[in-house]
């Protein structure tokens, strides 16, 4: 942001508990049943969010606590709304920490070095082998003029 002249100067987005908004799914409430709707349709929940000083580093909670939130289950029957009250569970996270990531730790664990790649040695191959080898190489070489120019015409 700039006021005249002033830059105001950024600031890192410590690690920490964050208010975020989460949908209300009806998952949440029921898994087989998808005849109904829920109310309010999104809430607010605590987690952890920002950075940490390196790649390597992430933001996990270290505390997290069960909420229990009474919400209106919509149901319709013969196109008629019917209003109940349900309760469903969200997760805050209470607080946090940066800690190793997991792909991090997985990348930076000491592996031993691959073995040398070895060229192969060539077999060894009779006259007759290499003169069959010139051989299959003019045949090639016939094949590919010949359908370069059925390809042309």
């Amino acid at each position: 942001m700039q006021l005249g002249n002033l830059f105001i100067p950024a600031q890192q987005a410590v690690c920490k508990v964050r208010t975020e908004v989460m949908e209300v799914t009806r998952a949440m409430l029921d898994r087989r049943n998808a005849n109904f709707l829920l109310w309010p349709p999104c809430v607010e929940v605590q987690r952890c969010s920002g950075c940490c000083n390196t790649r390597m580093l992430q933001c996990v909670p270290t505390v997290t606590q069960t909420r229990y939130l009474q919400v209106t289950r919509i149901q319709y029957i013969d196109k008629r709304p019917h209003y109940d009250k349900a309760v469903i569970s969200v997760e805050d996270h209470a607080s946090c920490r940066c800690q190793t990531h997991p792909s991090a730790a997985a990348r930076s664990t000491s592996l031993p070095p691959p073995p040398p790649r070895l060229t192969p040695k060539p077999p060894s191959l009779s006259k007759e082998d290499l003169h069959r080898h010139d051989e299959m190489k003019a045949n090639q070489s016939r094949i590919s003029k010949a359908a370069l120019r059925t390809m042309i015409m």
